[in-house]
């Protein structure tokens, strides 16, 4: 990593006037940047869907009723409050915690990617988000490939939380999931 340094995305020396000259030109590799992101950005949240919908039994007729309530945060959430309950200690599974926070940043940056403002001028290319928690804009993805390594760390993600539930499943074993109270 030592000898490699983002190229910008700029096209010309910054300066106040070529930050607000739109270009017009070429931005097929930054769409490319995006769309990919979009696309493994969907990908994590059916993995998570999908999990979720196992760890808590729900039948597969009842997937898209119950399953399409929960946004992104709210899907890693009841991820966690599932893997309090399998665990017999009532803590959820570390790596699955360390995971799912690592799923709620990129969620950070998708909000970013598809509601930051995006600009293209001489400058270069960038989005800018306002945080509605500081109110204070922030530019994002000004070099090149900085989405793909985001993307990139979506594809590791999936991997990776595939293998926690499938360890925590394998470590627990069949009797894992509690017995249930019926309710009068």
């Amino acid at each position: 990593m030592g000898d490699f340094v983002k190229k910008r995305r700029a096209r010309m020396k910054e300066n106040s006037l070529a930050d607000i000259i739109g270009f017009e030109g070429d931005r097929g590799d930054l769409y490319r940047e995006i769309g990919r992101f979009v696309f493994e950005y969907s990908r994590l949240e059916h993995d998570l869907r999908s999990h979720l919908r196992r760890k808590a039994q729900v039948p597969f007729d009842f997937d898209t009723p119950i399953m399409s309530a929960f946004d992104f945060a709210r899907l890693c959430n009841a991820m966690i409050a599932v893997s309090e309950i399998e665990e017999a200690d009532g803590k959820p599974d570390p790596v699955l915690k360390d995971l799912l926070k690592q799923a709620k940043a990129i969620n950070d940056i998708r909000v970013a990617v598809v509601h930051g403002r995006w600009m293209s001028t001489y400058a270069g290319d960038r989005a800018r988000h306002v945080s509605r928690n500081s109110m204070k804009p922030t530019n994002y993805f000004e070099n090149e490939g900085d989405l793909d390594e985001q993307s990139d760390a979506i594809v590791k993600l999936r991997a990776d939380l595939a293998e926690a539930v499938h360890a925590g499943n394998e470590r627990r074993g069949p009797k894992a999931v509690k017995k249930r109270r019926k309710l009068d």
